[in-house]
């Protein structure tokens, strides 16, 4: 009978799908196909130098922050019209997770502003933090005097078919506002992004001196086809140890969709606004003020107004 089969297989088109299959349905294995990846060292040609100040596409800042056991990772993300997007800043800072002290510093750090080529300077409209390590009870800590400030904690979800975004629960010990986050849909929405190669709509920028470990780990994990008791299903696979710069990217992608807002709407109020012009100083004359009247006529003249 497996010879029967291997003839069969040998002579189909698909010979590669039948073999997996074959496999699957008489051997009961499970099978995957090599994947789908990108080649970070092709990022590197996209690095560029838009100076100090944001470049002036930029309307819009998020952040993500990843919490390991002995550090934290974090970037900040500028976006523009048609989600187009720029990796501003990305830090990794080592300390304990439970130490406060390294806790008021993320603080100060996300309140920091970045200045605009029209004047202005602007904040961290929203920032996710995931808190699905070993620091759960550190995070809701943290965040649950901050959600006002659109500072959320979440936690990602695997699988096929997920919103980029759910709907929170509190139903955690800090009873802080939790949301799942469909990890597979945002690294697909990314993937996608990243293979876009002319700046335009979606197109990721990313700054001049961005060290390439950064562009390895951003594209550290392929995407697989498995298949399973006659199924197929896709799948995320590290191809690498480290892949942190791709879990923070997709954890600022989740903090720009929770603000469910419409960026070109801000984009095109923030073009409207007229740039803010330095106030130049003016050379005025020192106006002095008068020597006071003496007042005569003592106690009495000096009570009624003399």
């Amino acid at each position: 009978m497996i010879r029967r089969c291997c003839r069969r297989i040998s002579r189909s088109k698909k010979c590669c799908l039948r073999h997996y299959e074959w496999g699957d349905n008489y051997l009961g294995e499970t099978w995957e196909d090599a994947g789908e990846q990108i080649d970070g060292t092709l990022l590197t040609d996209r690095r560029e130098d838009w100076g100090e100040n944001l470049p002036e596409e930029v309307v819009l800042l998020t952040c993500g922050i990843d919490v390991q056991d002995d550090r934290f990772e974090r970037e900040f993300v500028g976006w523009g019209r048609d989600e187009g997007c720029w990796s501003l800043d990305y830090q990794v800072i080592y300390g304990d997770p439970s130490a406060p002290a390294i806790w008021n510093e993320r603080e100060d750090c996300l309140k920091q502003t970045y200045a605009h080529p029209k004047g202005v300077d602007l904040p961290i409209r929203a920032t996710s933090i995931d808190s699905g390590g070993h620091y759960t009870s550190a995070v809701y800590g943290f965040v649950k005097s901050r959600e006002a400030r659109r500072i959320f904690a979440i936690k990602g979800v695997g699988g096929e078919g997920r919103a980029l975004v759910s709907r929170p629960a509190k139903n955690n010990v800090g009873k802080v506002r939790l949301f799942p986050v469909g990890v597979d849909t945002a690294k697909e929405l990314l993937y996608g992004r990243l293979k876009i190669i002319d700046p335009g709509p979606g197109y990721c920028h990313f700054p001049e001196g961005r060290d390439d470990e950064y562009f390895r780990q951003l594209t550290g994990e392929k995407i697989v086809t498995k298949y399973s008791q006659g199924r197929a299903r896709r799948a995320w696979v590290k191809t690498r140890a480290r892949n942190e710069a791709l879990d923070v990217r997709v954890y600022a992608i989740a903090a720009f969709t929770l603000l469910n807002l419409n960026i070109n709407r801000v984009a095109q109020r923030f073009k409207n606004k007229q740039a803010v012009k330095p106030v130049e100083p003016i050379d005025e004359p020192i106006m002095r003020r008068p020597a006071p009247r003496k007042s005569s006529g003592g106690f009495v003249n000096s009570w009624r107004g003399y």
